[in-house]
């Protein structure tokens, strides 16, 4: 973690923490207690007092894991700064190596390899995680990390599928029309990466320019990973296949189901982070669940970070999900039983981000139903041809709307959701390019129809903002096209520059979407998946239009450390 240095001795630190940190219910848990007893204009005051207290006890962690010369001890702090930029999960790697660049000693790596079996020990306690073996370590320079991350994207099957989903998230309006989404991934990839633990190796990848100090706390959260790979094969729990099941009823989403394991996989790890910082003092994250909040929310901030600050939404928040909301999801378990928030999140995984978002739904085994995509193919007709098909899952609800209307009313339709799908069909019309080539068709379920209705105005009221050109027409200008046996009125309609877009409110609380399909096509698709729906077959969706972003290895690890980073600068001065 990136630190700023105090003039004080790291023993120095330590005590101070453990003072504050033994009187933890004398300052932390009384101010929670106030704040849940008051309301109104107290409630911000008393708010601001928790954070101002947490704080506290966050700087100084800080100060106990500085290791770190202060400006007056180190002679030439500004090639220090240029050499290595601290972070919990890896370090900012330059372009190209500084030429008088200082490597570890063997000393020096002889201590850090030392350090992973001390850590992996300390952290079997903290998770209830058996040691089944030794993890080796390795030390790897900048050129062989550099090659790692180039291979890793090449390989990351999940990194290829989001750059074909590129043409279909700019038709949502969740990607900008001209952003090149390979470029920034690699612009990404190439500024941040991570020390690593890799799963098929079984080896933890340390650095060989930073000093053994400075990297152990990435060891608390990397041999976290270690040891759940020990205990449950990582690689192909974080890869789960629908299995067994009435056929009648059953459906299951292998994408989403995996973006919610990631969740659990990163959350742990940030749990195991927290305690480690707190580990001389006794106490751990689930004596203050209160930190996880603050912990979140100094992840949505990164100006020291200009690529992901600029990024758009859906990839900044797809990014920070599995540590940010999985944090939150496992300190919510921890308040249950270690057992529940650790091995019995792997014995039992969550299906969806439905129930990280919702902790009760997992707790209560309640899953989303999710919606049915029949073949479309003769619907379609000579003029398409499928190009993609997936659901949209309680996250990317929320992504949407936060992107449609804001973080607010984001959060409140993300709770109203009950399922998602959607079908992105290409045009054989050679003279269109780009998202003009793209027709899309959606069908979302919502929990009443008050919010079916307020979710198709949400829609329509961002379509301007979509296209270039969108004229808004009347249900009665549209009525024989569209909908001639049924009324228009709960309906929305435009005309763009791509062809017609229409957001319609169908029996029950659905709202259907077509958009790019000439009327008879949309008339004849749409009547095909209403008919599918409820579900009445099994169907495995590969595919879910956000979460290659979140379950892709290879970006994970490099966004991690900016997260992390950004939870120490939240707090300090």
């Amino acid at each position: 973690m990136k630190l700023r240095t105090l003039p004080t001795r790291a023993s120095t630190g330590d005590a101070m923490l453990h003072t504050i940190l033994s009187n933890n219910r004398m300052t932390v848990l009384p101010a929670f207690s106030r704040l849940m007893g008051r309301d109104g204009a107290c409630l911000v005051s008393a708010m601001k007092q928790i954070l101002a207290e947490l704080a506290v006890i966050a700087i100084l962690a800080s100060v106990a894991f500085s290791q770190q010369p202060s400006a007056a001890q180190n002679p030439n702090p500004a090639s220090s700064q240029q050499r290595a930029t601290q972070g919990d999960l890896g370090i900012q790697v330059k372009p190209a190596a500084p030429p008088a660049e200082k490597r570890i000693t063997p000393e020096e790596a002889q201590q850090l390899f030392a350090s992973i079996d001390e850590i992996l020990t300390w952290l079997s306690k903290d998770t209830g995680y058996a040691i089944k073996h030794k993890v080796k370590g390795e030390l790897a320079s900048r050129e062989e990390v550099a090659k790692y991350v180039d291979t890793k994207l090449n390989e990351d099957e999940d990194a290829k599928r989001l750059e074909r989903s590129e043409i279909v998230l700019k038709k949502f309006g969740l990607l900008p029309r001209d952003f090149n989404l390979h470029s920034f991934l690699v612009e990404l990839l190439k500024e941040q990466v991570a020390g690593y633990y890799d799963v098929k190796t079984k080896r933890m990848y340390l650095l060989d320019w930073l000093t053994p100090d400075a990297q152990r706390p990435v060891l608390a959260h990397e041999l976290t990973h270690a040891l759940q790979d020990q205990n449950f094969d990582l690689k192909t729990w974080e890869s789960p296949k629908a299995k067994g099941g009435n056929k009648e009823q059953f459906s299951y989403d292998e994408d989403e189901a995996s973006t919610a394991r990631s969740a659990v996989a990163e959350g742990q790890g940030m749990v195991t982070l927290v305690d480690y910082m707190l580990r001389d003092s006794g106490k751990t994250l689930a004596d203050a669940p209160q930190v996880a909040a603050l912990m979140k929310s100094s992840m949505s901030s990164n100006s020291e970070y200009p690529l992901l600050e600029k990024a758009p939404l859906m990839i900044r928040e797809s990014l920070v999900f599995p540590y940010g909301d999985g944090l939150t999801f496992e300190t919510a378990l921890l308040q249950r039983s270690k057992d529940t928030a650790f091995s019995g999140a792997f014995r039992r995984p969550p299906e969806d981000t439905h129930e990280i978002l919702d902790v009760d739904a997992y707790l209560n085994s309640h899953p989303v139903e999710w919606l049915i995509l029949p073949d479309l193919t003769k619907e379609l007709g000579p003029g398409y041809e499928k190009y993609d098909e997936g659901s949209m899952g309680q996250l990317d609800v929320r992504i949407l709307v936060e992107q449609y209307a804001d973080e607010k009313v984001a959060g409140r339709m993300a709770q109203a959701w009950r399922g998602g799908a959607y079908f992105a069909a290409g045009s054989k019309d050679r003279e269109l390019t780009g998202t003009s080539k793209v027709a899309l068709l959606y069908l979302s379920r919502w929990d009443n129809e008050d919010d079916a209705n307020q979710f198709a105005k949400i829609y329509a009221d961002y379509v301007p903002q979509r296209y270039a050109r969108a004229t808004h027409l009347t249900a009665d200008a549209v009525a024989d096209q569209f909908c001639p046996n049924s009324s228009c009125n709960t309906s929305y309609f435009f005309q763009t520059n791509e062809g017609w877009v229409t957001i319609q409110r169908v029996d029950g609380p659905f709202v259907l979407i077509t958009e790019g399909f000439d009327p008879k096509t949309a008339r004849g698709i749409e009547q095909k998946v209403l008919t599918a729906n409820p579900a009445k077959s099994i169907q495995v969706k590969m595919h879910s239009l956000m979460s290659p972003l979140r379950t892709s290895a290879v970006i994970q690890e490099s966004v991690g450390r900016i997260l992390v980073n950004q939870i120490a600068k939240s707090v300090l001065p």
